[in-house]
């Protein structure tokens, strides 16, 4: 059998519809849907049962709950009779394509792990790893501990012989454990990023978004480092991977809106054990490598700050893309976008600097040479949305900067060069990153032009710039119909008139 996907499960519902319908409409020829049940009590047990006995390929194992998803993956991997395993989780969903286009990856470059492209749903995914597929990538020069959910395939005989299995219990970034031990042990590690291959969904009220008890989470991430420890040396690249977990699991943290909005007496315990983990684990030194948002939390932080640092980060909240298209053009049928994108806070003021230094909009004590913007790096993209299932596909961009926290950029869309432009409608949407912000948004403006080739670019209702791509130059272009409609049902009489006329 050439791959199990082990599918962890728990109460899920009717959340579980669309899982299993991509689960069971995969193009691989050979394959198990593996259901690891952690003590169901909702009649989802029932449902997996009902389906196990409707179709060869799925398998229940049910389990006693655990409280959390290690214990069933594990049960899972066990289980598996194929060469390769895919977690995937059961309010999640595979592309049509996913696994065979994983598979056939695999066998081709003998990889032990294979990550397929992500898309997020209410959640981001990182996207320097899917900038374009790799044969053979690199964890630190192509950024693969972005992320670090298990929603890989893995080669099962890989993760026995290393033993690589997630701790078991309701405990914290259990994925984060097993992963970074496969990338260390791996020999070969591909990306696939030219199909959408997972759809990676936030639901409320899942164990991921609960609130963690301080101690056991910063305790968690202790071990994470160890990990780290125990494979690279001291020097830059621990730093590197150090790095990613100080922004992303301390600092970022310490903005976030569910945290934020947790009773004071939480908020001031996660304060205290990530301060207690930063003296202990982190060399000051390795601030000077964080972008310019986390180096001020991070300077306030290890100043003991406390109503600096929550002042900064409530005055934070609602910091948002503005964009704008500053000219829609043709070359040849080629369609060419010219638009702008600044930060703005979120009564809608743009980010302010004073001589290449970051002005901040409530007053700080932390040294001037922390607020310096000048050496930030930054980045515009424009990625075009495919609307039926929000895949998406990156432009190449020819950007410059009008300061810190402002770019403006150049694409071109050809769907001639480009087969990934599949007939339908594709949204514009704008990603700025800069100074540690990191945000995206639709293009606003821009108006409809006439039609070239098999592209008909056109402006929303709501402001916002989309085009559709047609499936040849001769087919009808049908984007003005939704709109014509939309705009007659709010004019009183409008369908009654329309009716006698077609009549």
């Amino acid at each position: 059998m050439k791959v199990s996907v082990v599918v962890p499960v728990y109460n899920t519902g009717e959340d579980l519809s669309r899982c299993v319908e991509s689960v069971l409409g995969q193009t691989l020829d050979d394959y198990e849907v593996i259901f690891a049940d952690d003590g169901s009590d909702d009649g989802t047990e029932k449902r997996l049962d009902g389906l196990a006995a409707e179709h060869d390929r799925v398998r229940v194992i049910h389990l006693p709950p655990s409280g959390g998803p290690g214990g069933p993956r594990n049960a899972g991997i066990d289980a598996a009779r194929g060469d390769y395993v895919y977690f995937l989780d059961d309010d999640d969903w595979l592309g049509p394509e996913a696994l065979e286009r994983m598979h056939a990856m695999a066998v081709r470059n003998d990889a032990d792990i294979v990550i397929g492209k992500m898309v997020g749903h209410g959640r981001a995914v990182p996207r320097a790893m899917f900038r374009q597929s790799r044969d053979r990538a690199d964890v630190l020069k192509d950024a693969l501990y972005g992320i670090l959910t298990p929603h890989k395939l893995f080669r099962r005989s890989f993760l026995d012989a290393h033993r690589i299995r997630f701790p078991e219990g309701p405990v914290r970034l259990e994925d984060h454990r097993f992963v970074l031990k496969a990338y260390f042990r791996a020999g070969v590690i591909s990306v696939l990023a030219d199909y959408p291959c997972c759809h990676w969904v936030r639901r409320p009220g899942s164990y991921s978004r609960s609130r963690p008890d301080p101690a056991h989470y910063y305790g968690a991430l202790r071990e994470v480092l160890d990990i780290v420890d125990e494979h690279v040396e001291p020097g830059p690249d621990r730093e590197r991977y150090y790095t990613h977990w100080y922004r992303g699991k301390i600092l970022k943290r310490l903005g976030e809106k569910s945290f934020l909005e947790a009773p004071p007496d939480y908020r001031r315990a996660v304060y205290d054990e990530a301060r207690r983990l930063v003296v202990e684990r982190f060399g000051e030194g390795i601030d000077r490598s964080l972008p310019l948002r986390m180096r001020v939390r991070a300077a306030l932080l290890r100043a003991d700050a406390y109503d600096d640092l929550f002042g900064l980060v409530e005055a934070e909240r609602g910091v948002t893309l503005a964009t704008t298209v500053d000219d829609l053009g043709w070359d040849e049928d080629r369609l060419v976008v010219r638009f702008t994108a600044r930060l703005v806070h979120a009564d809608g003021t743009p980010f302010a600097v004073r001589d290449g230094r970051w002005r901040p909009p409530v007053p700080l004590p932390v040294p001037a040479d922390v607020l310096d913007a000048a050496g930030e790096g930054r980045r515009l993209d424009l990625y075009i949305r495919r609307r039926k299932d929000s895949a998406d596909h990156l432009l190449p961009v020819t950007a410059e900067s009008s300061d810190a926290f402002t770019m403006s950029g150049t694409a071109v869309v050809d769907p001639a060069a480009d087969p990934v432009l599949t007939p339908g409608v594709w949204d514009f949407v704008a990603r700025l990153d800069t100074g540690g912000w990191t945000v995206e948004r639709r293009l606003e403006g821009g108006e409809r032009s006439a039609r070239r080739g098999r592209l008909a670019p056109y402006r929303t209702e709501n402001g916002r710039l989309s085009v559709r791509v047609l499936a040849s130059e001769t087919e009808r272009d049908g984007s003005r119909g939704p709109l014509l409609r939309r705009a007659i049902k709010k004019i009183p009489g409008a369908r009654r008139a329309v009716r006698r006329l077609r009549a």
